[in-house]
This record gives structure tokens, sequence and C-alpha cells, in this order.
């Protein structure tokens, strides 16, 4: 084996570590100045908060995901199988699919005035 064929992996797994500790290091002491400065200022941390919808929005959220991803992954398999494309569709149609669920999830709650959205 040769220096580059081992070399390459290498350093393509502990840039992808380093990548991902560096972006959560700055991910937290962004968060933290910001507070401190909300601090200095005398105001409250409080848009650190994550507001938590109940379980019955939850369980409609993840099925409205699951289910444009579904249709989403169905009608690109039907293009497939009628047209010349190849399986290169489905995922891209998936995901649209799945973002379109969340796009509908998100009228549902904001039409039903539920108010931990805004």
């Amino acid at each position: 084996m040769h220096s580059h064929e081992v070399i390459i992996p290498v350093l393509a797994i502990v840039g992808f570590f380093s990548t991902v500790i560096t972006f959560i290091y700055m991910r937290y002491r962004s968060k933290h100045q910001q507070r401190m400065a909300l601090i200095d200022t005398g105001k409250t941390a409080d848009i650190f908060v994550e507001k938590n919808l109940d379980q019955k929005s939850n369980a409609l959220k993840t099925g409205m995901l699951l289910t444009g991803a579904g249709v989403g992954l169905l009608i690109a398999m039907i293009l497939e199988e009628y047209t010349r494309l190849d399986g290169e569709i489905l995922i891209p149609f998936g995901l649209v699919g799945g973002g379109l669920g969340l796009i509908f999830f998100y009228n549902r709650i904001k039409s039903s005035g539920y108010n931990e959205l805004d």
C-alpha cells in the first residue's frame, strides 16, 4: 500500500471530526456571548428557551413529514417506471415531499391559532 492511499482516508476522518467539534464549540460560544450581552443590558435570556409543541402537534408534524416524503417517493417511483429517468430522482422527490409536508403542517398550525409558533 502506498502512503497516499492510507493518508487520504485518515485526513478525511480527522477533518470531518474536527469540523464537527469546531461547529459545536462556535455555536455554544456565540450563544454564551449573546446571553452575556443580554445580561449586560439588563434583558432576560428568554429568547433562548425553546418552545415545545404538545404531543398532538408533534404527532401531526411527524405524520405530515413522513406522509409527504412517502408521496414524494411514490411519485418518483411512478416517474421512474414510465419515463427514462433513473433512480437519482428518488431522494430529491422524497425530500421535497417531506418539505411540503412540513409547510402544510406550519400552515395548519398557524391557521388554527396556535400561538407557540410566534
